[in-house]
């Protein structure tokens, strides 16, 4: 299992953000939003969007290094070639790793069962 996140795996551009946010489907955990759409690379894409609302910039850094790592675990079984935007929900400060793995879990399988498995 790879420990990196190479850059081919982000999502780095306005346009690339502006993409997923429109025409989007939505995950709706009790920690993080998912917005997701396919893309054509076949290379599934993380981005995160944390805004000066959710908290000083400790908050919003500790939220991004617990979606990363969960992302890193998880990225061998995320589905192939689409585009995830990472929002925080109001609670997600008191989130914890496992939350977050738990919950891109959650996504995991919910996106596989609707595509009728992997």
């Amino acid at each position: 299992m790879s420990q990196t996140y190479p850059k081919r795996v982000r999502l780095r551009t306005r346009r690339q953000y502006q993409r997923v946010s429109y025409h989007c489907e939505k995950f709706l955990g009790n920690w993080i939003l998912l917005d997701y759409r396919s893309n054509r690379n076949g290379i599934t894409r993380l981005g995160i969007t944390v805004t000066k609302r959710f908290g000083k910039a400790h908050d919003r850094n500790r939220f991004k290094r617990l979606v990363r790592e969960a992302f890193r675990r998880l990225l061998n079984q995320m589905p192939p070639g689409i585009d995830i935007n990472v929002k925080p929900r109001t609670q997600a400060k008191e989130a914890k790793l496992v939350d977050i793995l738990q919950e891109l879990m959650q996504f995991v399988e919910k996106f596989n069962h609707a595509s009728g498995g992997h």
